[in-house]
């Protein structure tokens, strides 16, 4: 059995902790929280250790979930790794890029495995994706989530949008060469709702919209190839693709047409499929690739570097959106205390 330990138990890591008692080859060694009260009474609702303190946890494990504050990733994970245990931290990985780099090196010269938990590399719609080669010119995204308080130590772009930063570098395989952005803050001190433009080296193009005061749900990314469009539904786990053909090609069940058109000698046919992938809870997938990796010696699903770049593009983001945001020399708007 995979001895493994939780750090923070809040609401992900009471998620983590239910799916971690249940999977198959894996064991609880135990808990640990800043809070005793959450640690006693969550240990024993699950039946599991209470661990005094992080130094008696990482002694009774082989490997820790990380799913305290962001604020304590990186001096956490820093005694994870440099006591040998392989180590999963939810996103994003470290509160700042620089952290994020010191983890990723101290797991690397240590020879530690290292995972990010970016969630939605496991959603259905996104795995339904796998085998297909795609590669998209214009990406658009929508992140919309209602009003929730948990999370708002940091801007939008960090809590939310970050986790299609990781998808966009995971589809386009490139780190943009421009970024364009703006936001603003409407309830916390923090910016609430961002929108992103990357461009890319090889003319790729990304737009993005996080935002955590809106009125209803959205989770939506699509994409536009030369001979597809393919739309996800990242909340509902719906994948589906639009293609483009000569039309001699046999089209496989399930595939509609929705159009013929010819153009001189070029004929163009136009169908659409449903792509589907195997259910499964996404927090469950991760884990087990988790426990994969440490078992197996699979490489990481989701590795620190692939963490680390998320992490610095949302950190470009927020400096683009200050930058936009900030007075330009010659205004001639009062300072707000003036006005």
């Amino acid at each position: 059995m995979l001895k493994i330990g939780l750090v923070g138990v809040g609401y992900l890591g009471s998620r983590h902790l239910k799916h971690l008692c249940e999977l198959k080859g894996v064991e609880v060694a135990g808990i640990w929280d800043t809070n005793p009260v959450v640690v006693a009474n969550t240990a024993k609702q699950f039946g599991v250790l209470a661990a005094s303190g992080l130094d008696e946890l990482l002694a009774e494990c082989r490997a820790v979930v990380l799913a305290a504050p962001t604020s304590q990733h990186y001096k956490i994970g820093c005694q994870v790794i440099d006591a040998g245990r392989a180590l999963f931290v939810e996103k994003p990985i470290c509160a700042t890029a620089d952290e994020g780099r010191r983890l990723v090196d101290m797991a690397s010269q240590s020879n530690v495995i290292l995972q990010v938990g970016h969630i939605e590399r496991f959603n259905r719609a996104w795995r339904a994706l796998q085998g297909l080669t795609i590669r998209p010119r214009f990406i658009e995204v929508h992140r919309l989530a209602e009003w929730n308080p948990r999370g708002i130590d940091v801007a939008v772009v960090h809590d939310l949008m970050i986790h299609d930063l990781d998808l966009v570098l995971n589809l386009i395989q490139a780190y943009p060469s421009q970024i364009h952005a703006s936001g603003v803050s409407v309830i916390t001190p923090t910016v609430d709702i961002a929108a992103a433009r990357l461009e890319f080296p090889q003319g790729q193009v990304a737009n993005l919209t996080a935002s955590r005061i809106s009125l209803k749900k959205m989770r939506k990314l699509r994409m536009f190839g030369e001979n597809e469009y393919i739309a996800l539904d990242l909340g509902k786990g719906i994948c589906e693709f639009i293609g483009v053909d000569d039309g001699t090609k046999d089209l496989s069940a399930g595939t509609a047409t929705l159009g013929e058109m010819r153009f001189g000698k070029l004929n163009r046919r136009v169908y659409r499929k449903m792509l589907e992938a195997d259910e499964g809870d996404a927090m469950r997938l991760e884990l087990t690739a988790f426990r994969n990796a440490i078992l197996h010696g699979e490489p990481p699903a989701v590795s620190g570097e692939d963490g680390l770049r998320a992490l610095e593009l949302a950190e470009q983001i927020v400096d683009s959106i200050a930058k936009s945001s900030a007075p330009q020399h010659g205004s001639n708007m009062l300072p707000a205390a003036e006005v």
